[in-house]
């Protein structure tokens, strides 16, 4: 090989062999893997633990010119110029990936060529080339200075296939350059080297580390083995798209082809149904079974989402009324004899998809979706956006994530999980070790489109195969995801379900998971109740959830960082709230509370939990006027009741005194009630003082129960 050489070495950091020369028709040709469409892909190792991080490294950060770009129309951000911007998304892989830049045409003519500009310019050691397939077809690097001077710097006459399809070409000068770089314009022999030339970067630097093509992973996470779950669960067709409840109790999963599946609506078609299995003990697994119609039919059938409480569950599709389906998502409910309702169709605005697929999750509070979908504004296949609930139960229109999340390839089946900014998807378009990796990224404002760079969960988790639909439990503690990794089936394109215990630094932020029964107060049976969270003093809305019918439990994931009221609601009750701090919460928690309601009836005393007064004082904290609020509406509601309003004290101090404080809340909350237009002759107030104690215990827990506001319905 003829070259001229304006330096001391190339550096070629060939990381592996491979002989087979593959053309840019098997990027299109697609292999289907449970309904996703991937590729196949060429992979290695990340950069050993010691090679020199890429801090030092400017990428490219602007494309100045180009000789061509592959377009297609249905794709028209893929192999596109701008895709060299950044930092590598490919290598270390090896694939015609739509996430690099492609001249128009393979072997089109001698010199297809890129120019690129950085955000500063600087002397320059060396030169790095993401080669990310047909490597070996560089001719020519030209440097630009501060004036727009170009200096040849390297020049190869003779270039040939690489040893290997992809690598990182490094180009080491003698010594540093004697001018500023601001630009580089690399020259591609495509008629050397044929087929399809994709370059995934460019970068530039002051140092003689050689730049190394890296996976985002934190270094050292420490997993537990993967554990493949039993045969009670795997069989021997493909388990896919695992939804983990947040308990870790049940597993929900699509089955595919299963000869009890309810069959095809179409011959030949794949068929899916769900199917679940409950977690006994420890590796111990109860044998899987297929939920009954209405949710499984003669079509797709796949869970997306569980709530907390287990007793509503999202379903990919809507479920018409005529028993079709059609794009979109649906809600469930369980019911009092144990089965799910009819699944009621989401109203999502402007809702569509122009993939053949799509996933979508729902926010453990019920309040945000987030969907693999394809749109007008997507960035490749398939992105991830966001829509939240409205105050008429309908959906927004979808919003795209943005760039840090979505790539020129496909990013799909996201979970929220419970913190409610930690989120986990799989994609195909950043530097990882197989077709579709897993990765993590945290929401780090409210616009739901800043997030953390994604980082890849480690090839413990990630396979050189398909790794996906990944699922976690509340307390962070265990992964559960479909992969081909160490799968006994037949063929590439069938999966089990593993798991795997997180390390603490891809886990979500800790939260409280709160659990308990709905009582009726007076007869002290369960009930079946819808339940509503909020975040006080603001009393914005912070999620729902719904009992169960037959037994009344409930669940509900509480964030850390903030004080919480909750309380369940049903016809002709009235609701007994609780309330709980959150604030400071560094630890996974699972704490029992059960709720009350008390029919509305003459004689019955509800409690306001969440009325808060300044310690000595009739003066209210701002966390009491959420409570207050509902009172107000209470009354409102229902205009021929008249209440009494009692006030207590604890047992310490002076009993006048204590008389004369609760005399003075209690004339607050009546005061309160006026000024929002409540007649003064409803409402009748009675201080109690210390006179009637709950307990007579003087511990901390005993005084706060002794200190409380109720009020009494007189009449109705």
């Amino acid at each position: 090989m003829q070259s001229t050489f304006y330096f001391l070495d190339i550096f070629l950091a060939d990381f592996f062999s491979c002989s087979k020369k593959v053309s840019f028709c098997l990027f299109f040709k697609v292999f289907k893997i449970i309904g996703i469409f991937g590729v196949g892909i060429l992979y290695f190792s990340p950069a050993p633990s010691q090679a020199q991080t890429n801090t030092n490294v400017l990428w490219a950060s602007e494309v100045i010119d180009f000789s061509s770009e592959y377009f297609d129309e249905n794709n028209p951000t893929q192999h596109t110029a701008k895709q060299v911007l950044g930092k590598p998304n490919v290598l270390p892989a090896i694939w015609q990936s739509p996430c690099a830049w492609s001249p128009a045409r393979p072997e089109a003519r001698q010199d297809e060529w890129i120019h690129v500009g950085f955000e500063k310019a600087i002397f320059v050691k060396q030169i790095a080339i993401a080669e990310s397939f047909g490597a070996g077809a560089i001719s020519a690097i030209i440097l630009y200075d501060t004036e727009d001077k170009g200096h040849l710097i390297y020049k190869n006459q003779r270039t040939e296939p690489a040893s290997t399809q992809g690598k990182m070409f490094n180009l080491f000068l003698k010594k540093k350059t004697t001018y500023q770089v601001k630009s580089v314009k690399i020259k591609l022999n495509t008629i050397d080297v044929g087929g399809w030339n994709n370059i995934d970067a460019i970068g530039i630097s002051e140092s003689e580390i050689p730049i190394k093509a890296e996976i985002n992973i934190t270094a050292d996470i420490p997993f537990n083995r993967v554990e493949r779950l039993p045969q009670t669960v795997n069989s021997p067709y493909s388990e896919i798209l695992p939804v983990i409840s947040p308990d870790g109790k049940t597993l929900f999963f699509d089955r595919k082809n299963h000869p009890k599946n309810t069959p095809s609506i179409s011959a030949g078609k794949e068929n899916d149904d769900v199917w679940f299995s409950r977690h006994i003990s420890d590796t111990v697994w109860s044998e899987a079974e297929r939920l009954n119609e209405p949710v499984n039919n003669n079509q797709h059938n796949y869970v997306c989402s569980v709530t907390p409480d287990g007793n509503v569950i999202l379903l990919a599709n809507a479920y018409l009324p005529s028993g079709k389906m059609d794009q979109g998502a649906s809600i469930s409910y369980k019911t009092i004899d144990g089965s799910w309702s009819y699944p009621e169709p989401l109203k999502i605005k402007d809702f569509y998809n122009t993939d053949k697929y799509a996933e979508i999750c729902l926010s453990p509070n019920r309040k945000v979706l987030i969907m693999a979908i394809r749109r007008e504004d997507t960035f490749g296949s398939r992105d991830l956006y966001v829509s939240f609930l409205q105050k008429d139960n309908s959906w927004s229109v979808p919003k795209n994530m943005g760039a840090m999340l979505n790539s020129a390839a496909s990013e799909i089946t996201p979970t929220l999980s419970s913190d409610n900014k930690t989120l986990y998807f799989a994609s195909n378009g950043r530097s990882g070790y197989g077709s579709f990796d897993m990765y993590v990224s945290r929401r780090l404002d409210d616009t739901w489109t800043n997030w953390s760079e994604p980082l890849n969960l480690g090839n413990v988790l990630n396979s050189a195969g398909w790794d996906a639909g990944y699922s976690i439990d509340a307390s962070g503690e265990y992964a559960y995801f479909a992969s081909s990794k160490h799968s006994n089936k037949t063929t590439a394109s069938e999966l089990d379900i593993y798991r795997a215990k997180l390390h603490v630094e891809v886990r979500p932020d800790p939260i409280l998971l709160i659990s308990g029964t709905v009582y009726n107060s007076k007869t002290k049976e369960p009930i079946g109740a819808k339940i509503f969270y909020e975040m006080l003093p603001s009393g914005e809305n912070a999620g729902t959830a719904q009992a169960e019918p037959q037994t009344g439990n409930y669940k509900i994931a509480l964030p850390p960082n903030s004080n919480y009221g909750f309380l369940a609601k049903s016809r002709g009750f009235v609701s007994v709230s609780e309330n709980i701090d959150a604030t400071g919460n560094e630890v996974y928690k699972e704490i029992k509370r059960d709720l009350y309601l008390t029919p509305i009836e003459v004689g019955q005393k509800i409690r306001l939990n969440n009325v808060f007064f300044e310690q000595g004082t009739a003066n209210f904290l701002t966390e009491s006027y959420p409570e207050l609020d509902r009172l107000v509406i209470f009354m409102l509601e229902n205009p021929t009741i008249t209440i009494e309003v009692e006030g207590h004290t604890d047992l310490e101090g002076i009993p006048t005194m204590n008389m004369k404080l609760s005399a003075l809340r209690v004339k607050a909350i009546q005061d309160y009630l006026v000024k929002e237009k409540i007649d003064k002759k409803r409402i009748e107030t009675r201080p109690y003082g210390s006179t009637n104690p709950i307990t007579r215990k003087r511990d901390e827990e005993s005084k706060k129960l002794n200190r409380r506001v109720e009020f009494k319905i007189l009449s109705y």
